[in-house]
């Protein structure tokens, strides 16, 4: 029978672990997907991580590609600025541009003393609550990849993710582990699923180990609508700066 202390000794390993991989900074990567849109490839996405002078960002942008490229929409970008690149990933200013749709770029920024966001749009300002705790919707791919770096077994957790001018609680769900095919091969990756209460819309993530720092990194992304797949990120490349 395993005696009271080896448990105690186990448990406090397990703890000086997480605190380690708690403590240490996310590592700058960038990462590169095709864009599927009803099985049809019609993009191409960069999801990037980068410090400079202190001040580090985190950013996505989809381009349309082939034929879509001469269609205004689905040219996107989202930044978020975040003060650490230790986690909590709470930003201090969110900007999510359209460049097909204007009205539907905005810019937010948060005061995590007062618990208030102020967003612009259409040249309009607007304040409102947010829970001091809760991250953007870009950096919330950061708080599950931490959460995978500390433990990869992972079963259940929720995060509360601002969008727009409220924020709500996002559950997650670790599915278990699935080989995905890639233009980087074949990945071992765990699959986790977002669902919003009250909400239609599901996601679908994908996480493998990449590069030598081993990242839980998102290879797979699928949004679903109404039970209908919407959009569709597959990774084609993966990369970290020489020296971080």
């Amino acid at each position: 029978m395993e005696s009271v202390s080896t448990r105690l000794l186990a448990t406090a390993l397990l703890l000086m672990g997480l605190q380690a991989t708690a403590d240490t900074p996310m590592p700058q990567f960038s990462a590169s997907y095709t864009l599927e849109n009803n099985f049809v490839t019609g993009g191409i996405a960069t999801l990037s991580l980068s410090s400079d002078s202190g001040q580090h960002r985190l950013m996505l942008e989809t381009t349309p590609t082939g034929v879509f490229k001469y269609i205004d929409k689905g040219k996107t970008r989202e930044i978020a600025e975040l003060g650490s690149l230790t986690p909590p990933y709470r930003a201090h200013k969110y900007a999510y541009t359209n460049f097909g749709d204007e009205h539907r770029s905005y810019e937010s920024t948060y005061d995590r003393q007062s618990g208030e966001a102020t967003m612009v749009r259409n040249g309009f300002s607007k304040n409102f609550p947010i829970d001091v705790d809760a991250v953007d919707r870009l950096s919330s791919t950061l708080t599950v990849m931490q959460a995978l770096r500390e433990n990869p077994d992972v079963a259940e957790f929720s995060v509360s993710i601002i969008d727009r001018e409220n924020s709500q609680i996002n559950n997650y769900i670790s599915r278990g582990r699935e080989t995905i095919k890639t233009d980087m091969g074949k990945l071992s990756a765990i699959r986790i699923d977002r669902q919003r209460s009250g909400s239609d819309r599901q996601t679908i993530m994908w996480f493998a180990q990449l590069g030598s720092d081993a990242l839980p990194a998102p290879v797979k992304i699928e949004q679903y609508k109404r039970g209908k797949l919407q959009v569709r990120l597959k990774i084609t490349d993966f990369s970290t700066p020489a020296s971080q």
